[in-house]
């Protein structure tokens, strides 16, 4: 993210010294799509991260079902009948496969973490957890199966297990959960920009450098806004200066039926290659 940052303060610095023809603007574009390229890959194996996540939790909603078919009343007495073990054995089993599935899954998303571009140290550590879990409640589930072939042990005692492995689960899940809300939060420190509407005298009394934007600029003076979703802002002014540095093809100025503009975004990723920041002057 700070090498994207970085990249996009030069190429903003350098193009004001370069034409859209020079060598110089044409070298530093094509790095910064290929910057730009990157992040969009580091997006698309979030996403895919977050769906493989999702799987597992579904799996283990699944779980949580079959856990509940084997609770039983404590007040029951004596061993369980054939049915009743029967239903214990298919249960357990179901339970078996889930977390074998569950297992494969985490070994899935954790290759992609190491091979892919999009790095995540929490997400690396909850995957590293996650595995050892799965392994510790494999032999619990095999310890489980060698109770019901005992006919000294009563119900009471498969309780007690079954409600431990419930409640690891659950830990289980909010250890996911801390985990996608990671993941949440910086694909939306990716996609966060920048936008605000003012008159030369709020720019100046502002002390907003349009040159070193970035070292300027409190982020708290403008409006933030997820880049994917702006399409439009609403200028409300017959007066519209773009100041920031954006190319020319990626946004349209259109002037509304009240002699009023808006600013059409065309192409999000174009139009947000050279900062993250957009200032208007309306006066």
């Amino acid at each position: 993210m700070k090498k994207l940052l970085l990249a996009s303060a030069i190429f903003a610095i350098l193009f004001s010294s370069c034409g859209y023809e020079s060598k110089e603007f044409k070298a530093l574009k094509a790095k910064n799509d290929s910057i730009l390229a990157v992040q969009e890959q580091q997006i698309a194996e979030m996403n895919e991260y977050m769906a493989l996540v999702q799987e597992i939790d579904n799996g283990f909603s699944a779980i949580k079902q079959s856990q509940d078919m084997l609770s039983i009343s404590s007040s029951y007495e004596g061993q369980p009948n054939e049915s009743l073990r029967t239903r214990f054995t298919n249960d357990l089993n179901t339970i078996n496969q889930i977390l074998a599935d569950n297992k494969s899954k985490i070994a899935d998303l954790e290759k992609k973490v190491e091979s892919g571009k999009f790095q995540s140290s929490e997400l690396r550590r909850t995957v590293n957890r996650l595995t050892e879990t799965l392994n510790q409640k494999n032999q619990e589930l095999e310890a489980l199966s060698a109770v019901l072939a005992k006919k000294d042990i009563t119900i009471d005692s498969l309780v007690v297990e079954t409600q431990t492995l419930l409640r690891k689960t659950a830990d289980l899940e909010m250890e996911k959960n801390v985990n996608l809300q990671e993941i949440a939060k910086q694909d939306a420190d990716l996609n966060r920009v920048y936008y605000k509407l003012a008159t030369r005298k709020e720019i100046k009394e502002s002390n907003i450098d349009v040159d070193k934007m970035k070292s300027t600029i409190r982020n708290g003076m403008f409006t933030a806004a997820d880049k994917r979703e702006l399409d439009a802002v609403e200028i409300n002014s017959k007066r519209a200066r773009v100041l920031t540095k954006h190319p020319v093809s990626s946004y349209e100025l259109r002037k509304k039926a009240d002699k009023t503009y808006t600013l059409i975004i065309k192409n999000h990723t174009d139009f947000w290659s050279m900062s993250k920041y957009l200032l208007v002057r309306i006066d």
